[in-house]
């Protein structure tokens, strides 16, 4: 038999809670990022400046993409967590009542 994987609830709800503690570090870093290249725009003029602002809209979407796939990673490692113990108290119910 092939080697498999294994998790416990509680580590999958770990995970997700360090997931989401990523994203928060990320978002806070990106906001922090942000806020010091955001005044450099108004050293820009004429077509430099439209491509600061096209470029700083484009790092805006893509770090907000990658904000919310972590965020979504940790939600549903959170779900994937309860579906898990939902099963495994089903599981135990089902074999308390079989043995009686």
């Amino acid at each position: 038999m092939a080697d498999g994987f294994g998790t416990t609830t509680e580590e999958m709800v770990r995970a997700a809670g360090q997931v989401r503690a990523v994203s928060d570090a990320v978002n806070g870093e990106l906001g922090r990022l942000r806020s010091r290249l955001g005044p450099l725009q108004g050293q820009w003029s004429g077509a430099a400046a439209t491509a600061f602002a096209q470029l700083m809209a484009k790092w805006d979407t893509e770090a907000r993409r990658l904000n919310e796939a972590l965020g979504a990673i940790g939600e549903q490692l959170g779900g994937t967590a309860t579906t898990y113990q939902q099963q495994e108290d089903q599981n135990r119910t089902a074999i308390t009542s079989v043995l009686g």
